[in-house]
């Protein structure tokens, strides 16, 4: 009974503390808001006072407050004001204190700058500071003049300035908590970046105009005179042409000639004349040279006579030739002419007269693509920093305290980069999303905890409005224009703005998965497109498999294509066993070569000296195998299309074939832990659901996705994805490049040996490919129940073989036979234990499988 007297009493002692408590806070807050109102009919009575509409109180306040502060009495009253409305909201804050402090010394100093500022060097007494100052509403009052009578007796009138302007920029630093230092950082790295950005163009500049030198002096020496050619005088200045060396030879050099003008060159030459190629056999030209020749140093026989140059066979006729200069400077002795003679000869030889110089490859224009917008992003500065506070707040308000220490603005995401105080868990901000994501009143948002290299976590909200990135922003861009692979890809913008481009060769696989419209085929069109833009036919050949038939059909014809865009499934695992057996004829001509790789392979090539009369070894271009659908292709040939996959992916880098492999359904039936451990680097766009983004990139955030291009790109060595927004290219600016392509080089020449190899082992290998297109049980080795247990299984939507066994009325053994046809036919997923295996197919698309076949 006494205990439970004493547990009441204490009950009761708690509740009156707690009341008491509470009322005191009631007592607080009322004495607070009383104080406030007497604060701001303080200020306005002041305000008004300084205005002269304060009657005899006020005149006599005012002539106070002008004699103590000076100009600053007039923003006394507001300073006033929002120093004690910033004390009342920040009860218990050390740094409220602190910067109350920074204000009350900002507001000395700011006295001290008006004293030295209107006094200068005619320095007032401090005890006649005050009168001067309250008589004529100026200067800074007894505060700022004392300060600076004293300041400029010590350092001087220069030397006060300069203290006085270093205290009010730190005070101003406490207070705003904004580094002026880090400002001023920011704008040198910006005039650094620009400084360098300048000095590397006209660099660039100065090699490109050195390079143009180059050739024109080439085109010169080639174009511009001939062996049976004498100059025309035209004027003191064309006089001393090294045409005129020439001179000595006489007019007709060869028989079936007419006698040929040959004017002097100009100095700027923009690009050789066209020429015409002679039509006579080279054994039925008879070249004549007179001159004052010796026997020996006529040039060969008429049998081994040289052909005619082009350039000669071009020139137009003339009917007067005029005889040589009777001076020249600088003459050449007859032995050098007789050298140049027998060089041209031996040149012309080796080129054989009917032998036309490869076509160079004319790269498409860059005005083929559309500009971008130009700007950033849609956000504002104040925008942004509004929905920081609020951000900091809502974290605030969950007890998990925060600083915004830095915001990236992307073309379609912000991310705010945060720091805890010490001793907040990381999950304990994770575990907020749905919270912050409610308060920010955002579509979605991702966060990053921690960012790789840095104390912080990435807080990435989407924009109001999204910047749509231009391919040709990323085309022009100093990253690509400067990117030495011939495979290099423009993959997009980061989350900061700066454009990132990557080198397929060093992935070396790239494997891409996203939902339906969120950019996958946009993607692999950048891929293609960059490569375009990058990389000649013999440097770069590609291989294109497209199930769906519209996405990559556009790009029949271009020179970079082995073969025509491969679109019938079961051609697609020729096309890779082609690949495989290319890759194995690869290295062993690296070990006949005693090289490692293709680029060692290619250089060794270069250095070969080539005896005269045989052909140089050719060069391997590098290959990009890229699969538009790998879901379709698994679906009619697993076993073929994954064994292929998987063997290019384990060794074909160092032979220089590369795969671009694209899915929309990144189940584990379709990626398959083969195909996914060899492919090291991953573009996951917008996905459906966690388990899919778990698939492809080994851990969720895919399905956080915008769409329209937003994707986590994960390359090789990567400890974490990288966001990235993907470059927007339209079907009229991809048409337009592959017809200028096709209009400016030569067609595609397609290797019909290729061609025949991928038709002979898609023959080959179709009859172990287990489909749903052979309907005779006896051809395909099929049950006779196939069809029977297939549409009982979708139409149940559940597969196990006991079901089967009760349905069709047969046996274990043969059940189970029938459920693994099924899952070669892909219409069953892969067993998983005891659970059912899943159902791939629906009703409608079984039965229109069976219709099309």
């Amino acid at each position: 009974m006494a205990a439970g007297n004493r547990k009441s009493s204490n009950k009761r002692k708690t509740q009156t503390k707690k009341e008491r408590m509470a009322e005191m806070e009631k007592a607080q807050a009322f004495r607070v808001e009383v104080t406030l109102w007497i604060v701001v009919a303080a200020a306005l009575l002041l305000f008004i006072s300084n205005l002269g509409f304060g009657g005899a109180v006020g005149k006599t306040v005012s002539g106070f407050l002008f004699g103590m502060f000076g100009l600053m009495a007039y923003v006394l009253p507001v300073l006033l004001l929002v120093g004690s409305f910033f004390a009342v909201s920040n009860r218990g804050n050390k740094l409220a204190a602190v910067k109350l402090i920074a204000a009350i010394v900002f507001l000395v100093f700011l006295c001290t700058f008006m004293g030295l500022a209107m006094n200068g060097n005619d320095r007032i007494h401090p005890l006649d500071a005050y009168t001067y100052c309250a008589e004529r509403h100026t200067g800074g009052g007894i505060i700022g003049g004392c300060l600076a009578y004293y300041m400029c007796q010590a350092f001087g009138l220069i030397g006060s300035f300069i203290i006085d302007i270093i205290v009010l920029i730190v005070c101003m630093v406490l207070i705003t908590e904004r580094s002026a230092l880090r400002g001023m950082q920011k704008g040198g790295k910006k005039v650094y970046e620009s400084a360098k950005e300048s000095n590397e163009k006209y660099r660039e500049y100065r090699e490109y105009r050195a390079q143009e030198r180059k050739e024109r002096r080439m085109d010169h020496k080639v174009s511009g005179v001939s062996i049976d050619t004498r100059i025309e005088e035209k004027g003191k200045k064309n006089k001393k042409r090294k045409s005129d060396e020439m001179g000595e030879l006489s007019a007709p050099a060869f028989d079936m000639m007419p006698d040929t003008t040959v004017s002097p060159m100009p100095e700027k030459i923009s690009s050789p004349a066209p020429v015409a190629v002679l039509e006579e056999p080279a054994a039925e030209i008879q070249p004549e040279i007179s001159g004052d020749f010796m026997p020996d140093t006529f040039p060969p026989e008429p049998s081994q006579a040289a052909p005619v140059p082009e350039h000669i066979a071009g020139l137009a006729p003339a009917k007067d030739v005029l005889k040589p200069a009777e001076k020249t400077q600088k003459k050449k002795n007859e032995q050098e002419i007789q050298n140049e003679v027998q060089k041209v000869a031996q040149e012309m030889e080796t080129s054989g007269l009917e032998h036309k110089p490869d076509k160079a490859y004319v790269f498409p224009s860059i005005d083929l693509l559309k500009k971008g917008e130009g700007k950033k992003s849609a956000n504002t500065e104040h925008q942004l920093r509004e929905t920081a506070d609020k951000l900091q707040q809502t974290l605030k308000n969950f007890g998990v305290s925060v600083t915004v220490t830095n915001i990236s603005c992307g073309p379609a995401v912000t991310r705010y980069e945060i720091q805890p105080e010490m001793g907040v868990k990381v999950s304990k901000i994770v575990g907020l999303t749905d919270d912050i994501k409610l308060n920010l009143a955002a579509a979605d948002i991702r966060i990053e905890a921690p960012i790789p290299g840095k104390a912080a976590v990435g807080i990435e909200v989407p924009n109001k409005e999204n910047v749509m990135v231009a391919f040709r922003d990323l085309i022009e861009s100093p990253e690509f224009q400067t990117a030495k692979s011939k495979i290099s890809f423009a993959v997009g913008k980061d989350i900061s703005g700066k454009t990132k481009v990557t080198d397929i060769a060093k992935m070396p696989h790239l494997l891409i998965a996203g939902a339906t419209g969120s950019g996958k085929s946009v993607c692999i069109n950048t891929i293609i497109m960059s490569i375009l833009y990058k990389a000649r036919p013999d440097e770069v050949k590609l291989i294109m498999i497209d199930p769906k038939v519209v996405e990559l059909s556009v790009y029949n014809g271009i020179p970079h294509l082995m073969i025509p865009v491969v679109t019938d499934p079961k051609k697609a695992s020729g096309a890779l066993h082609w690949a495989v057996a290319e890759m194995t004829e690869r290295y062993e001509k690296f070990a006949e070569a005693n090289v490692r790789e293709i680029n060692g392979y290619n250089a060794k090539v270069d250095s070969i000296e080539v005896p005269e009369g045989q052909e140089r070894p050719q060069k391997m271009p590098q290959i990009v195998i890229i699969v538009d659908e790998l879901a379709d292709l698994m679906m009619v040939a697993s076993n073929d299309v994954e064994e292929a996959i998987c063997r290019l992916a384990q060794l074909a880098r160092a032979a220089g074939i590369h795969l671009v492999i694209a899915t929309q359904r990144p189940s584990v039936n379709v990626i398959t832990g083969l195909i996914k451990a060899n492919m090291p680097s991953r573009i996951a766009f917008s996905v459906t659901s966690g388990t899919d983004s778990r698939t492809i990139l080994d851990m969720n955030g895919a399905e956080k996705l915008l769409g329209k291009g937003d994707m986590l790109f994960h390359p090789q060595g990567a400890p974490k994805p990288i966001r990235v927004q993907g470059a927007f290219v339209s079907d009229k600016e991809v048409s337009d490049v592959v017809e200028f392509i096709k209009e400016q080089n030569e067609t595609a020449s397609y290797n019909e040996e290729i061609v025949q190899k991928v038709d002979s082992m898609q023959a080959s290998s179709g009859g172990t490919t287990v489909s749903i297109s052979d309907a005779d049980a006896q051809d395909d080795g099929r049950d006779a129940y196939f069809d029977e247990a297939a549409q009982i299984i979708v139409d149940k939507e559940k597969a196990s073989i006991g079901m089967l066994q009760r349905y069709l009325k047969v046996g274990f053994n043969r059940a189970a036979r029938i459920m693994d046809q099924l899952e070669e036919a892909g219409i069953v997923g892969p067993e998983e234990g005891t659970k059912p295996r899943k159902v791939l197919m629906t009703s409608e698309e079984l039965q229109a499988v069976k219709e099309d076949l």
